[in-house]
C-alpha cells in the first residue's frame, strides 16, 4: 500500500508541479472497539502465560473463585490448540476488522476517490481527472 502511495505522490509532483507544499497520508482509522478488543485480547494473553507459569494455584488469587473452571482443564489438556488460539486465531481475527483497506484522496478537504465506496484502487488518470476537476492545473 504504502508503495502504491509513493508512486502516485511521485506522479502527481510530476503533473501538478508547484500547486501544494506537500502531499501525506496517513492510516485510515479503524473502528474503535478494535482497540477494545485488542486490550481484552492482549489481558487474555498475559492471564495465559501467568496460567502457564503458576499453574492451577493462580485461580486462588482471583476473588470470588475457588478454584478452576472446566474450561481451564479442557485448555490445559489441549495446550497447542490454546496456544494457536489464544496467540494466533484471537489477534489475527481482530486484526482483520482493524485493517479497513482504505485508500482515501483528499485535497483540501474534498475527498475526490475513496476505495472504501469503490471497492478498488484508483489509476493515476483517474486521480489527475479529479485534481483537474477541482481545478488544479497541469504543468508537466
Amino acid at each position: 500500500m504504502k508503495a502504491n502511495f509513493l508512486r502516485l505522490r511521485e506522479v502527481l509532483q510530476n503533473e501538478f508541479p508547484g500547486q501544494w507544499n506537500s502531499i501525506g497520508g496517513e492510516n485510515y482509522p479503524a473502528p474503535e472497539w478494535t482497540v477494545y478488543a485488542g486490550a481484552v485480547i492482549s489481558a487474555v494473553q498475559v492471564f495465559a502465560v501467568v496460567l502457564i507459569l503458576v499453574g492451577e494455584s493462580a485461580w486462588s488469587y482471583i476473588p470470588g473463585i475457588r478454584g478452576p473452571p472446566e474450561l481451564y482443564y479442557k485448555m490445559k489438556d489441549n495446550p497447542a490448540l490454546t496456544f494457536i488460539m489464544v496467540f494466533m486465531v484471537m489477534p489475527s481475527y481482530v486484526q482483520s476488522f482493524a485493517n479497513t483497506g482504505a485508500f482515501e484522496i483528499y485535497v483540501d478537504g474534498v475527498r475526490i476517490f475513496s476505495k472504501l465506496e469503490t471497492g478498488r484502487m484508483p489509476n493515476v488518470g483517474e486521480v489527475i481527472r479529479a485534481l483537474e476537476g477541482i481545478g488544479l492545473k497541469r504543468g508537466g
